[in-house]
């Protein structure tokens, strides 16, 4: 049995559904029985993660030129 969690910023479903099967089929490769491995995608708001001190909405905006 396998539980995989994964933090990432937000993705659309497809993707979402893509991670969740690549994920799956890498453990499966390496021995746990597929119906056993678990995947769990915590998304996480660019306003809540932050990189020395300044969230990635504010370096995107940064980048931008819009801050």
């Amino acid at each position: 049995m396998a539980n995989i969690r994964v933090e990432l910023s937000p993705r659309d479903q497809a993707t979402r559904e893509a991670i969740i099967a690549e994920l799956t089929d890498v453990m499966v490769k390496y021995g746990s029985p597929r119906e056993s491995t678990q995947v769990i995608l915590f998304e996480v708001s660019h306003d809540l993660w932050a990189k020395g001190g300044v969230t990635y909405t504010k370096r995107m905006q940064q980048r931008e030129g819009t801050a």
